[in-house]
């Protein structure tokens, strides 16, 4: 397993994380006092996504190569991939507030800042995601 899948999977371990405790949180909160305000805090698990430089440092040396162009190939692809998913379901949700809301209404402020995180959220797993499925197509031998 080379450094990539290793991020990739850190990534999808810190997020799921963060989504089980999060939602747990919110819902225990919900059901005692009927509304949230300690959920958001729960988000600032993710910071454990910066220690990524630490935790899976960069080979150094004179014989040590970071990335092939392969590697660099696979990651600019799911690059590329996350970033147009992302647009197509920024574009879907905000039709879907306009259809489940109507047009008369008015969106609730928190939905705006959920919506940036969320798509930041999504953009991060569909990269990781895209990684870890390029790297299973190839063979073991290429690591």
């Amino acid at each position: 397993m080379n450094r990539y899948q290793k991020l990739a999977w850190f990534n999808l371990i810190v997020i799921a994380t963060t989504i089980i405790v999060t939602s747990t949180v919110v819902a225990i909160e919900l059901r005692i006092r009927g509304y949230s305000t300690i959920g958001p805090c729960f988000v600032l698990i993710m910071a454990l996504m910066k220690l990524n430089p630490f935790l899976f440092k960069k080979p150094k040396g004179p014989n040590s190569v970071v990335c092939h162009e392969r590697d660099s190939l696979i990651v600019n692809r799911a690059a590329a991939v996350a970033y147009k998913l992302f647009w197509i379901v920024l574009v879907m949700s905000s039709f879907s507030l306009f259809l489940l809301i109507g047009p008369r209404n008015s969106v609730p402020t928190i939905t705006l800042p959920l919506m940036v995180i969320g798509g930041a959220l999504f953009m991060k797993i569909v990269c990781s995601v895209a990684i870890l499925v390029q790297y299973g197509w190839g063979s073991n031998d290429n690591e």
